[in-house]
């Protein structure tokens, strides 16, 4: 069971969250291989690719969400929290190669990320301090979803097993 939920979550973080908005992408063979490695309860080997996609394409924000779904499943969240961060700063600095009307939404699935790595990180928290700040962060970033694409904040609400009404 704990398989295939690192697995559910790998899988969201690679393919991106929200199905019914938003451009549509097909996955590098490393994405692919990364989530293949999942799959078969491999998450060391799936970092290395993910290292090695992030290698291959650091200009890419979403090699780094590839990397820090990886790092999810491996609990490692303040490795996880890092990626986030910095496919933030990458898609920030290209920005502008992404057609205007796709931007609010990538920027929504980054922030999508970070909310989801600091929720999850906050139910694994000893200390109550820092599941109170994580959750805090969570609420944060909800909210900078929600104002950016509206669908994205709508799943990513279902995600954290909050009901969704219209």
């Amino acid at each position: 069971m704990r398989l295939i939920i690192s697995f559910l979550i790998a899988a969201f973080f690679v393919c991106g969250c929200s199905l019914v908005s938003g451009p549509k992408k097909e996955l590098s063979s490393k994405q692919l291989q990364v989530l293949e490695f999942l799959d078969a309860g491999r998450p060391k080997a799936a970092l290395v690719t993910a290292d090695q996609l992030v290698a291959e394409s650091p200009e890419d924000y979403q090699s780094y969400l590839t990397r820090n779904a990886v790092h999810l499943v491996l609990r490692d969240y303040a490795q996880a929290q890092a990626d986030n961060e910095k496919a933030l700063e990458v898609f920030q600095a290209g920005s502008s190669r992404y057609p205007e009307k796709e931007r609010n939404y990538r920027l929504a699935k980054i922030h999508e990320s970070i909310a989801l790595t600091a929720l999850i990180a906050s139910r694994r928290a000893q200390d109550p301090q820092e599941r109170k700040r994580l959750e805090g962060l969570f609420s944060e970033q909800a909210e900078k979803v929600k104002a950016l694409d509206e669908e994205t904040w709508k799943n990513m609400r279902g995600l954290a097993g909050e009901q969704v009404g219209e």
